[in-house]
């Protein structure tokens, strides 16, 4: 092994703060913090206190960012995206390349589109339907992770923080990660396999730096405070549309009333349609997060990456074990956690 390759994680974790197809782009981390000094500026004017502390001690609160949470976030985090990041971004361009290859095979077998649309209709039917097809595939590996119990152990890992950081949203998995992927690429997939054959070689995406335009423009609008202590919510019907960064603080909650509450990403519609949307109030919410004591165990980087799989496997053998005995007549033959009455992997 040469130097060069030796370093090569190191300079791709490094590459993704310049990358603009990366929510970690520079560009996406600035504008979080202006949209935080508008929060700022905006909750200062009515607290002298706020107004003393500054923006400083307001963006960085030492008992957040000196949290034994926080640290390990940050840990993860490095070394997650180091070890993993070759993984997780060769099957980013492996589901792409699927993605576009099957839309391009399912083209050419078409003898002529079904629409000899004018170009710009193709160009902004296809991007409206990506964006779509992409997003509810990650609301719906989103919505497993939460419901199947076994998903759930892998999905737990996120949820065991114990403060909120913009580091908190590396807190993932990898099964988780490659959940996500597998589901957003199977659903843009398809959108774009009905566009080609909608629209031919008119079906095109609007895109900048190779990502789709209204990604990019989500990334800019405060994406980072979503994992802060910065409440800026999107409340009315815009609330119901599009997931602010409270809608997703909301969703950290380990209060009950929240369990399973806003799993978009982009868009509020999926929860909207499925029961499972919490508009945040104007006002900041007051809420514990974590697991309700579980997050405890979480407390290393090894159990972070090993706890899923010996709690999943854990499920698994129960579940076998109580398949080869008579279910009681009161009992649902499935993993623990799925007995919830509302169908949550949680349990009170």
């Amino acid at each position: 092994m040469t130097l060069s390759s030796a370093l090569e994680p190191f300079a791709g974790f490094a590459g993704m703060f310049g990358d603009p197809a990366n929510r970690w782009f520079a560009l996406y981390l600035a504008t979080s913090v202006i949209a935080a000094f508008g929060v700022y500026e905006f909750q200062a004017r009515r607290d002298p206190d706020l107004k003393r502390e500054g923006f400083f001690g307001f963006l960085f609160p030492r008992e957040l960012w000196t949290h034994s949470s926080t640290r390990l976030d940050l840990v993860f985090f490095v070394f997650n995206k180091i070890a993993f990041g070759a993984l997780l971004a060769g099957s980013s361009v492996l589901a792409f390349v699927v993605e576009r290859a099957t839309g391009t095979v399912i083209g050419h077998a078409v003898a002529a589109p079904l629409f000899d649309a004018p170009p710009v209709v193709g160009l902004a039917v296809t991007t409206i339907v990506m964006i779509l097809a992409f997003d509810f595939g990650l609301w719906f590996a989103h919505y497993l992770g939460h419901r199947v119990p076994i998903l759930w152990e892998f999905h737990k890992v996120h949820h065991s923080v114990e403060v909120l950081t913009p580091l908190a949203a590396g807190r993932v998995h990898p099964v988780d990660d490659i959940l996500a992927l597998i589901f957003s690429a199977l659903g843009s997939g398809l959108a774009f396999t009905l566009c080609v054959v909608l629209f031919g070689q008119k079906a095109i995406v609007i895109s900048a730096f190779q990502a789709h335009i209204v990604v990019l423009a989500f990334y800019i609008l405060g994406f980072h405070l979503r994992h802060s202590h910065v409440w800026l919510p999107y409340t009315g019907w815009l609330g119901h549309i599009l997931v602010s960064p409270a809608h997703h603080q909301v969703h950290h909650s380990a209060e009950e009333r929240h369990w399973d509450r806003n799993m978009g990403f982009i868009f509020a519609i999926w929860d909207w349609m499925f029961g499972t949307l919490w508009v945040p109030a104007r006002e900041k919410e007051e809420f514990r997060l974590g697991l309700g004591g579980e997050e405890r165990e979480f407390s290393s980087m090894a159990r972070l990456y090993l706890l899923p799989f010996v709690k999943s496997g854990a499920r698994i053998r129960d579940w076998a074990r109580r398949r080869a005995v008579p279910a009681a007549a009161d009992r649902a033959d499935a993993p623990d956690g799925a007995e919830a009455g509302n169908g949550s992997a949680r349990v009170a």
